[in-house]
This record gives C-alpha cells, structure tokens and sequence, in this order.
C-alpha cells in the first residue's frame, strides 16, 4: 500500500510504502507499549501503594462478591421452588395411589423411603 503525503511547504510529495512486514511490526509494537504499560501501572501501584487502587480493587471484588451471592440467592429461590413442585406431584400421588388401592379392594404396602428396586423386587414375594 502507497501513502502519499503532500505538504504546502514543500513542492514535493513524499510516498510512503506500507508492507506487511512493516504492518506486523507496528500491531506488535502497539502490543508491547500495551502490555508495558500496564506491567508499568501495576508496579507503580504496588510499589508506592497507591490508595486509589487498593480502594478501586477493594470495590470491584465487593461488587463480584454482591453478583455472586445474588446468583446463589436466585438459584437457590428456583430450586427451592422445584422441590416443592415435587412434594406437591409426591403427596398427589399418594393420595392417587390410595384411592386406587381402596377403589381395588387392596391394601395399599407401603415401601420405607429410599428403597431401592432390588429391595422392591426381593420383597415383591414377600407377605
């Protein structure tokens, strides 16, 4: 790429050429300057202890901290929420399941809580 510049002083016009050798310099030259800046800020503002920044970090880790504990909050209202959704569904059930058994003329069996189908299916044989 070709960059011509003209000035009003000068009767003559110089060009520039861009390559992408010179391209590639340049973005890593900015990159350096970025990165040696901010390696440059952070020492100055460990070594002198700059106030500014301990109180800019101490604000920013608060605000995380408030997000954090609002999202555990939130999830924590849902899930408590969908429990109980499912003790609702559970006691309907039951009752189904009674009215079921009295409609049949069967006793209903109940099975402890937490058994698990290996139980179920050594007990289905038993009295």
């Amino acid at each position: 790429m070709h960059i011509i510049l003209v000035s009003n002083r000068l009767a003559t016009s110089r060009t520039l050429t861009v390559t992408p050798r010179l391209a590639a310099g340049a973005v890593f030259s900015f990159v350096a300057l970025a990165f040696l800046m901010s390696f440059l800020f952070s020492w100055v503002g460990i070594r002198f202890n700059l106030p500014f920044a301990e109180t800019l970090v101490v604000s920013v880790q608060q605000e995380q901290t408030q997000k954090t504990q609002e999202f555990v909050r939130d999830n924590l209202d849902a899930m408590a929420a969908k429990l109980g959704q499912m003790q609702a569904q559970l006691l309907q059930l039951d009752s189904l399941g009674e009215r079921i058994s009295a409609l049949s003329g069967t006793a209903a069996r109940s099975r402890p809580f937490g058994a698990d189908r290996r139980t179920a299916q050594r007990c289905a044989g038993c009295p």
